[in-house]
């Protein structure tokens, strides 16, 4: 009996020394997780404007969150000036976050990054780059039907370096010199050569009734690089022009690629001036054909719309791509 009673206690104690089980804690029941990517809807603004920007939150103790970029997809009429403007960044950021070398062949659908702002305060502020010297001239004003307001003119460049990316902006002010209203674009060409001219046209959509005064500059424009494949070696010859209708003015010709090398996405920008050399109309459109072979010439017509005014003189210019 005694040994019985040892093997038993002995069992007792080999039991006890089992693994040991932790209950691991269950999530509750009914919670779902959240997504923090806000849906973005795309709001079209042509034009920068006088609103006052929301403030920018004074920094506190609560730990520092890094901005997520915004996902923006393109939309038909949208520009890399107008999105920059819309986001309040410059076309530099939106073009570094996304490798963009050439902002004329964004497509409709394309998705952009929009890089959050910098708000490292430690860091000394950029300068802002003095622009080149360009002059704006033969500036006009054409009211719509649609009640918006077109501000047309062109700019030319006097030094001697080809210029990419120019914006142009134009304020309207009333008598006093207080701004009503401000908005910007590109020039209609993407390369300003030297001693060459390119129009502009800045649209307002939402015009003050009236104005007592205007400002229009060149607000920046850089050197083209070595890698971009612009090509210039095309001209416009045999131009005729005639109205067509109470509002309409059609130009035809002929384009001559005279260079080495072949052309590709050609583009045509047509302006129409009056007596006193004040842009009337403009216009931009792709050449017809898909190629134009070196020493090849081909045949285009375009039409103008003329709101106000009378067409003295004319002139239709064209850029396009080297083939590789």
């Amino acid at each position: 009996m005694p040994r019985l009673i040892h093997w038993f206690l002995v069992s007792l104690c080999l039991t006890g020394c089992g693994r040991l089980v932790t209950p691991v804690a269950q999530a509750p029941l009914g919670v779902k997780a959240t997504s923090l990517a806000a849906t973005i809807t795309p709001t079209l603004l042509p034009r920068a404007t006088s609103t006052p920007r929301p403030a920018t939150p004074i920094a506190t103790s609560t730990p520092t969150v890094t901005p997520t970029p915004i996902i923006y997809v393109i939309q038909a009429g949208d520009t890399l000036l107008n999105i920059a403007i819309q986001f309040d960044r410059t076309t530099e950021e939106i073009q570094a976050a996304n490798g963009i070398v050439d902002p004329r062949f964004l497509q409709i659908g394309q998705q952009l990054i929009i890089p959050p702002p910098d708000e490292d305060l430690e860091d000394p502020p950029t300068p802002t780059p003095t622009p080149p010297a360009l002059v704006v001239s033969a500036i006009n004003f054409q009211e719509t039907q649609q009640g918006t307001l077109w501000c047309l003119g062109e700019v030319s460049n006097p030094g001697s370096e080809p210029l990419a990316e120019v914006v142009i902006e134009a304020s309207l002010l009333d008598g006093a010199g207080v701004l009503l209203a401000r908005g910007a674009a590109y020039t209609q060409l993407d390369v300003i050569q030297p001693k060459q001219a390119a129009p502009f046209a800045i649209l307002f959509d939402s015009p003050p009734s009236s104005f007592a005064q205007y400002q229009v500059v060149a607000v920046s424009g850089v050197p083209i690089s070595d890698q971009a494949r612009y090509y210039f070696d095309l001209e416009t010859f045999d131009l005729h022009g005639s109205p067509e209708g109470l509002a309409t003015y059609r130009l035809n010709g002929q384009l001559r690629n005279w260079g080495s090398s072949d052309a590709e996405s050609i583009r045509l920008v047509a302006i129409a001036y009056d007596q006193d050399n004040r842009v009337l109309a403009q216009r931009q459109a792709e050449l017809a054909v898909t190629l134009l072979k070196a020493g090849a010439t081909t045949p285009f017509e375009l039409d103008l719309t003329i709101t106000k005014g009378i067409v003295d003189h004319y002139q239709v210019l064209a850029q396009g791509l080297k083939v590789q």
